[in-house]
């Protein structure tokens, strides 16, 4: 039985979310700390909720659908120390006034940065190996010698242009190191001693990225800076057969440019994420030979939500105990922040 001092930890996710993303480790670990308060509902529970169960905590476990940390909500919650995301972006969940507060916020970005990464490699070597249009002819009876003689390309030492050196960046770039590729960064914020530590050469501008790209991946978090940051004229700075990757966000892509290019068939493109989702039935995306599609499912894996969980009980454990959290947030990294 816990004693009066131990930590109050309340758990929002519940039902099929809680399963996955909340091992039995998981469990152990919270559950080893101090009271553990689990939310029964089968669902995220409603902002009134939420603040109805607040006045307990000192610990919140969250994750996708948690309402957001307003004032509202923290006046609700005197005794609140940590939040840890078992998620992604934290943006809208904390704003600054949580940290305002002197709670402690961390999340699981770092976790699903892996997976995000993997997936970028997979559809790099799919599209620059046309795996796809394999799939599509034989699938349609095409016959096999027209099938074989189509050749694709490797990624063995091509020019890789990766925008914004974040956590999924910095993921993808760590998995290109058997790739021998030549890979040049364009992030304002990367400085030139991190891009040697990281093996990148640092880009100048967004313009140098895109011109001397074979392939451009972006992993841009969406921010005011980072809004329309890839239009038609950039685009069009890619050499022909460029492929374009986006595992991150729609909001620094004009679509609509990038869309006018792929139909063209100047450029390969493999996307992951969209300005409207679901991606709309009409989309002139759909059919695209020269596109592989996929419905924003980059950092979704077994093995990723099953970390989330472990993750998130193991920062509490962290916190705790007195020892420092692998995957803290502070305010003044959220204006570069998903």
């Amino acid at each position: 039985m816990s004693q009066p001092d131990q930590p109050h930890i309340l758990v929002l996710p519940s039902g099929a979310l809680a399963e996955e993303i909340i091992t039995p480790r998981a469990w152990d670990v919270l559950e080893s700390l101090g009271t553990v308060e689990r939310n029964s509902t089968g669902r995220m529970p409603t902002a009134e909720e939420l603040a109805a169960w607040l006045p307990r905590a000192t610990a919140v476990l969250t994750s996708w659908g948690t309402p957001p940390f307003d004032d509202a909500m923290l006046a609700a919650a005197p005794q609140l120390r940590i939040i840890g995301h078992a998620a992604g972006s934290i943006r809208r969940l904390t704003p600054p006034p949580v940290f305002a507060r002197g709670i402690v916020v961390t999340h699981g970005a770092d976790v699903i940065a892996q997976s995000v990464g993997e997936w970028a490699l997979t559809t790099t070597l799919m599209a620059l190996r046309t795996a796809h249009t394999f799939d599509r002819a034989m699938q349609s009876g095409q016959p096999w010698s027209g099938i074989k003689g189509r050749w694709g390309r490797e990624l063995y030492r091509k020019r890789v242009g990766i925008i914004a050196a974040s956590m999924t960046g910095r993921a993808f770039i760590r998995l290109l190191q058997p790739f021998d590729t030549e890979t040049m960064v364009y992030d304002p914020y990367l400085s030139e001693e991190r891009a040697a530590a990281l093996g990148v050469r640092r880009a100048a501008s967004l313009d140098e990225l895109m011109a001397n790209s074979d392939v451009v991946s972006n992993h841009a978090p969406t921010t005011p800076e980072t809004n329309g940051m890839v239009g038609a004229r950039q685009l069009a700075l890619l050499p022909d057969g460029a492929l374009f990757v986006n595992t991150a966000r729609a909001a620094a892509i004009d679509y609509a440019a990038l869309t006018h290019e792929l139909q063209t068939g100047r450029l390969v493109a493999a996307l992951d994420v969209f300005p409207q989702e679901p991606l709309e039935d009409d989309s002139p995306l759909h059919g695209l030979p020269n596109v592989i599609l996929s419905p924003h499912v980059a950092g979704a894996t077994v093995e990723s939500r099953a970390r989330l969980g472990e993750a998130m009980a193991d920062e509490f454990a962290r916190f705790f105990t007195g020892q420092p959290l692998r995957y803290q947030v502070t305010d003044a990294m959220l204006a570069t922040m998903a």
